[in-house]
């Protein structure tokens, strides 16, 4: 076996270890785990693949592969858990990796290609979405491709435009216009700084793009049929609301700018040092290829900021290309002859991570935090990085330049590892609906269940029946008194204003994530049920 060969079963090894360890280990946490595990378990169950339903009702927000993935991946795996909905993205993110080294040697060479998959794979952001049932990794897989699929076809292979626009129709089926509208900007960008925009004639746009189109399309179709929707009123809500206006999250144009830094964390540390030697103003042989990762990169920051809607997982897509130029610099710092110059750019950034660990571990201990275990697993975490950061500095005054870098990988490595074994648990009990679900269970038993102003998905996932969304006193009080009687889930903050009005009984009380909330029934027969049934006391 060649030590390339060797090198890339280390990387898969590595990935696989990182993306897949304990990976049910804690339950769905909201908004968005048990909003797709929910969809995905309806397709089960109704077996309709076609009209998405969440919580009863039709569900237009994404496009239907990533849940007939999830459904698919149940099917295979005996049934819908918490480790199978999550077997997905981790897949997703594994090939991402794999594709990472492949175009990292193709732009430049198999040893660019690795240390690019791995900043990638240990970029936090990442680790976390290919972790959770999330679909962003999946549609960074997809525009990863596409734009290799374009550069190959850019440097004379012209069959690849056919492959682009195949990844392309992949990604808008996963998350929409956001599947066409990466490739398509990257690619714009890039042919723009090299005044090759007259390419695009060769690429077949005219046809390509609609083609690309027509899967997503011919689906909202048929679902909206169903459905009994305006599919123009979903166009609208979901592609131009969220565009022009924000449907959930919206936030001012220089948000990526503050929100980048900290997810590409702890690699941001050395993009001021990536800049500084990878600037496509220098001169040599990688200049196009560097001009093609920045084009990607420029393209996708501006596509992301006139959007008004923004989450910190739509960067997810930018990652491919920045792991890139992080790894062309570490490749640059190991086989450059005389590193010196390069030498400061490197350990500045190591000690900069060493002196916030060790200033978040102090901060954090002599912090009065109630939440028992939290410092018991914080500060050990802190203190091992800091340790770290410390002997990569020392190797790297020794001279060691390839230790340096596998002491950094490793370290993020085993502190990724400690987090999904040590904190991850230790939070679960912080932010599941589970018990709280359970307790909610043993009180109503087969009777309606509500919930007030907010749909909350967890507690329909755990529950696992459909919530009835009251909006105003008048609804609360006609479901709890309907016979056989129902119960309703209120916002804690709400429950006060309700009981002036209303004769409620609060039969629960607990926090899921941020929230709390009461469950409530009415009159005496709240006052019965309200009684403890198995002597454990309400949390």
């Amino acid at each position: 076996m060649s030590k390339e060969h060797r090198l890339l079963l280390a990387l898969v090894a590595a990935c696989l270890l990182l993306l897949s360890f304990q990976i049910g280990n804690h339950d769905f946490w909201d908004p968005d785990e048990p909003r797709y595990a929910g969809v995905a378990r309806n397709i089960l169950e109704s077996g309709d693949w076609i009209r998405l339903t969440d919580n009863g009702r039709a569900y237009t927000q994404k496009p239907p592969l990533f849940f007939w993935i999830l459904a698919a991946t149940a099917k295979l795996g005996g049934g819908l858990d918490e480790a199978t909905a999550r077997i997905p993205a981790g897949i997703a993110g594994l090939l991402c990796v794999a594709a990472v080294y492949r175009l990292g040697r193709q732009l430049f060479n198999s040893r660019v290609g690795w240390l690019s998959a791995m900043t990638l794979a240990t970029s936090q952001r990442f680790f976390l979405e290919s972790r959770w049932v999330h679909m962003d990794t999946l549609l960074t897989l997809f525009v990863l491709l596409a734009m290799e699929s374009a550069h190959a076809a850019l440097r004379g292979s012209r069959r690849n435009w056919a492959w682009m626009y195949a990844w392309i129709a992949l990604g808008c089926l996963t998350k929409g216009p956001l599947g066409l509208a990466f490739p398509a900007v990257g690619v714009l960008v890039y042919l723009a700084s090299t005044r090759e925009l007259s390419r695009l004639k060769e690429s077949g746009w005219l046809l390509g793009l609609p083609l690309c189109l027509a899967p997503v399309l011919v689906w909202l179709l048929a679902s909206t049929r169903l459905s009994g929707i305006d599919p123009g009123v979903v166009v609208s809500r979901q592609v131009f609301q969220r565009l022009q206006e924000g449907v959930h999250h919206p936030r001012p144009f220089y948000y990526y700018f503050f929100s980048l830094p900290l997810e590409f964390l702890p690699w941001t540390l050395f993009l001021p040092s990536v800049l500084r030697f990878t600037f496509p103003a220098i001169q040599g042989r990688e200049r196009g290829n560097l001009l093609f990762l920045y084009g990607w990169i420029v393209g996708g920051l501006a596509l992301l900021s006139v959007i008004a809607e923004k989450r910190p997982s739509y960067l997810l897509p930018l990652f491919p290309p920045l792991a890139l130029l992080v790894g062309f610099f570490f490749d640059s710092f190991l086989t450059r002859y005389d590193a010196s110059g390069m030498r400061r750019w490197m350990e500045w950034p190591i000690a900069l991570g060493g002196i916030t660990c060790l200033a978040g571990t102090v901060w954090l201990a002599n912090r009065g935090i109630e939440a028992p275990g939290f410092r018991e697993r914080i500060v050990p975490l802190g203190l091992f990085l800091c340790v770290a950061c410390t002997g990569a500095l020392w190797l790297q005054r020794r001279g060691r330049r390839g230790a340096v870098l596998v002491t950094l990988l490793a370290a993020i490595s085993v502190a990724y590892l400690w987090i999904v074994g040590a904190v991850f648990p230790w939070l679960n009990q912080h932010k599941s609906a589970r018990p709280f679900c359970e307790r909610i269970l043993s009180h109503i038993g087969e009777r309606p269940l509500g919930i007030y102003a907010d749909y909350v998905p967890a507690l329909a996932y755990y529950t696992h029946r459909k919530l009835q969304v009251v909006r105003t006193p008048e609804d609360l009080e006609a479901l709890i008194r309907e016979p056989p009687g129902g119960a309703c889930i209120v916002p804690q903050e709400r429950f006060p204003a309700l009981q002036a009005i209303l004769p409620l009984q609060a039969l629960e009380t607990d926090s899921v994530g941020h929230r709390s909330f009461v469950l409530v029934g009415l009159g005496a027969e709240a006052v019965d049920r309200a009684k403890p049934q198995t002597g454990e006391s309400p949390r």
